[in-house]
């Protein structure tokens, strides 16, 4: 009885696993390397950069035209699509000899138009996030919110389905979550003594999933509870129900990568599933699409970035 049952669970394994499409690369070689690819929230375009995180480039799936939107430097490391998939925030940046300088600006998708939301500092440790659906834009100053307005405008109805939950990494590792509609602010360390990184809200806003410096992935609730240790993992993302996290799992011997893989995981840490498998190639830095399942992911050893369906 035993032996049936695990029979039908590895025949229901195999289904699933086959029910999925293959990965089809989208751009990018050894020799130009295309990295850190963002899927836009309505699943039609694919922001992406290349080596050095320098400039950014769009992937549009329904014509698979390529164009670059602008060859800033950093531009394409702290990239974040806009609700309604039109507009790219990031964090570029310049260098006056040795001395960094960094700024928020969003970049239109159709006109690749840059609006510069802040002046150039040399001190901007935070990566910007949107705020008020497309109005705002904040970055975390001194453990302080600071908005800057984006000349955007949003439909009402747009503003009532906005986040009234902004969820952000402190200047000193915490995490920080602001409720808009009280403006109460709560400021957790899940672990203590422990820095928190690489945060990430739940499309229903109700959880995170952040890493531990050094440590595993975790999700929380947004009131601090229900505090759930994922396991090894990284760079984790929401996938559309909110139930489920897209994350990756590397290794390596101390200078660079040697394996990796891309994985899905419910909040609670069930349902663990290796979606890439791949003995021959290094998977990195999944996104998902808020509409359908699609996701986009980077091929670290070939320099490239691919899509796959999940249906």
């Amino acid at each position: 009885m035993k032996l049936k049952f695990l029979l039908m669970f590895l025949l229901l394994l195999w289904i699933s696993i086959s029910a999925q499409s293959q990965p089809i690369k989208i751009a990018g070689t050894t020799e130009d390397i295309c990295m850190n690819p963002t899927i836009s929230p309505n699943g039609e375009l694919v922001a992406f950069t290349k080596a050095g995180y320098k400039g950014i480039w769009l992937f549009k799936f329904s014509d698979n035209s390529i164009k670059q939107i602008t060859d800033e430097v950093a531009a394409g490391y702290a990239m974040q699509w806009s609700p309604d998939s039109k507009f790219i925030l990031s964090r570029p940046a310049y260098y006056d000899g040795p001395i960094r300088y960094n700024a928020v600006k969003i970049y239109n998708a159709e006109t690749s138009e840059a609006i510069q939301l802040s002046e150039y500092r040399t001190k901007m440790p935070s990566l910007p996030r949107w705020a008020d659906y497309n109005e705002k834009a904040f970055v975390i100053t001194n453990n302080q919110i600071e908005n800057f307005a984006t000349g955007l405008s949003a439909t009402t109805e747009q503003k009532q389905n906005a986040s009234k939950v902004l969820a952000y990494i402190t200047n000193d590792d915490k995490i920080g979550i602001t409720d808009l509609s009280t403006n109460a602010v709560k400021i957790f360390e899940p672990i203590a003594g422990k820095k928190c990184m690489n945060l990430s809200l739940s499309p229903d806003n109700q959880r995170v999933v952040f890493e531990i410096y050094g440590g595993n992935l975790y999700s929380m609730k947004t009131d601090g509870t229900e505090l759930t240790d994922l396991g090894k993992g990284y760079r984790a993302k929401w996938m559309a129900d909110s139930q489920h996290i897209i994350y990756m799992i590397t290794e390596d011997d101390g200078h660079q990568f040697t394996s990796s893989d891309i994985y899905i995981i419910k909040f609670d840490g069930t349902e663990k599933q290796n979606i890439t498998n791949t003995q021959d190639k290094i998977e990195l830095s999944p996104s998902a699409s808020l509409v359908n399942n699609k996701i986009v992911f980077e091929v670290f050893d070939e320099g490239a970035i691919y899509f796959m369906n999940l249906d």
